[in-house]
């Protein structure tokens, strides 16, 4: 078993990295490092996304969730599903439109784009908001992928974060967005055949062949599986599930996987194929969870059960696959998160402040750095460990949804909406979502993600006001028409990013 899993994990690694370094050899410019040239089609677009999406938080997190809550954690299922609708269908669609008509490479171009009136300005506060915003997340993954690594190799924890953090920011700062997007792909087979594959395998050996059995042995557990709500998930943690609504959407390192697509068709494509795999991926994670409670009933503080039932009921070939597949998953939100801050931190800092007459080739260079100062401040959260893996994963998503949801979706839905606005409500929406965090986590008073809604309605009350004062300008107004203009058909096989 031990021999097998080692084998399969390492694969996994080398792979990654792998791909990273040949996806090297094909970037030629920046557009290719940022946007992976514009050219991905759909099935890679739909890789890239879902892979991105599903973090070690759902492997080790959600199923310990549902092992204790039953089916009520499909709270936080449904709103992330309508957000991904959103994202796609809509965000991803003004986002492709946007970048036609502007140089779009991150998500600071993004809003700089449509908030062009004070560009300058909004790009600079978005890209120096991205690593406080991700740092969190990044920081957990790096935990959950040296605690497993630790376990497979025999290593201290600090030996297996140290090759974690080479491998991952190695291969995402060698390829770039090209190369995070080739190996999304290859993560997602391993993490969907991992989960996807347990829930049968996990019936038939806890029942002895028999998955009735096992089903039964499931029910008598608790007699709150099908509730909506528990004592341990009360009504208001299932209501404030709907933060997942406003966070999905505009996540940056899902919304920048719209300017890799060739053409807004593409995009619309891969809305059907990511609902339909993203809900098998999450529905797969309750009766894990489920199975793991059964399996391990006294489950020890810091253990998983996806860990538990892996090793010890998938067999050693499945097994291998199930820890793997939390591997690919982390793996897959590193490289993003690592490639969307740190390219748009070093962008703001170098590009357009330091050496604004840089060369391409200094471009480049100066991108990489980037992804290594962001890896290194991730690498840090995970030495110190200020929070554990699940409220690392909530504070950052509660701060995405804080800062970016309001500018973003009002940026498309309404001209109205203006520069001044949008710099309010990210800052307002941030230094809101900060404060009610650290007072809870204070005060041990933490009502699951109430500092989400409060950035939210902070955010929003500083859009409202500001954009009233200061109105947009002329071409600010420019930039919202041309979200609502149709791309037309794509004359030429490659569809490189357009600009001004």
């Amino acid at each position: 078993m031990i021999s097998i899993t080692t084998a399969v994990f390492s694969a996994v690694l080398l792979l990654s990295f792998g791909a990273g370094a040949v996806a090297s050899r094909f970037v030629r410019d920046v557009s290719d490092y940022y946007v992976a040239g514009g050219r991905m089609p759909w099935y890679l677009l739909t890789g890239t996304f879902l892979a991105s999406n599903v973090s070690a938080g759902l492997f080790l997190g959600a199923t310990n969730m549902a092992g204790t809550n039953g089916y009520s954690i499909w709270s936080s299922y449904v709103p992330t599903s309508i957000g991904f609708v959103i994202a796609i269908a809509f965000v991803g669609v003004m986002v492709r439109r946007l970048s036609r008509h502007f140089e779009v490479y991150d998500f600071a171009d993004i809003l700089a784009a449509r908030y062009c009136g004070r560009s300058v300005q909004v790009r600079a506060l978005s890209a120096v908001l991205l690593p406080i915003v991700y740092i969190p997340i990044l920081g957990a993954q790096f935990i959950a992928l040296a605690t497993i690594t630790s376990v497979m190799f025999g290593l201290p924890y600090s030996a297996a974060l140290g090759l974690i953090v080479l491998v991952v920011v190695g291969y995402t700062l060698l390829g770039g967005m090209l190369g995070v997007v080739w190996s999304d792909g290859m993560q997602l087979l391993v993490l969907f055949f991992g989960l996807v594959l347990a829930v049968p395998i996990g019936m038939n050996a806890l029942g002895g062949g028999d998955t009735t059995r096992t089903w039964e042995d499931i029910t008598a557990i608790t007699s709150t599986l099908f509730d909506w709500t528990t004592p341990e998930w009360p009504w208001f943690v299932a209501i404030g599930q709907l933060f997942w609504l406003f966070a999905v959407p505009v996540q940056p390192h899902l919304v920048t996987r719209f300017l890799t697509a060739r053409d807004e068709k593409t995009i619309l494509i891969t809305l059907p194929v990511c609902l339909i795999a993203g809900l098998i991926i999450y529905s797969s994670s309750v009766p894990i969870g489920l199975l793991g409670r059964l399996a391990q009933p006294d489950l020890g503080t810091g253990d998983y059960y996806y860990i538990a039932l892996a090793t010890n009921h998938l067999g050693a070939w499945l097994g291998a696959f199930a820890l793997a597949g939390i591997a690919a998953a982390a793996l897959s939100t590193c490289s993003t998160v690592l490639i969307v801050s740190g390219q748009s931190f070093s962008r703001e800092l170098f590009e357009h402040w330091l050496l604004k007459n840089a060369t391409p080739k200094q471009t480049l260079r100066l991108a990489r750095a980037g992804v290594l100062l962001v890896g290194l401040l991730g690498y840090a959260i995970a030495v110190f460990q200020p929070l554990g893996i699940f409220w690392l994963v909530v504070l950052s998503a509660s701060l995405l949804a804080a800062v970016y949801f309001v500018p973003l979706i009002a940026g498309f839905m309404s001209a109205r909406a203006s520069a001044a606005g949008a710099l309010a409500a990210m800052l307002f929406g941030g230094i809101t979502t900060l404060t009610v965090f650290f007072v809870n986590e204070a005060l041990d008073a933490h009502y699951f993600i109430s500092e989400a809604f409060a950035g939210l309605m902070s955010s929003a009350i500083g859009m409202w006001y500001f954009s009233r004062r200061f109105p947009p300008s002329a071409a600010e107004r420019d930039a919202y028409e041309k979200c609502w203009t149709p791309e037309a058909p794509l004359t030429s096989q490659t569809a490189a990013v357009p600009r001004d």
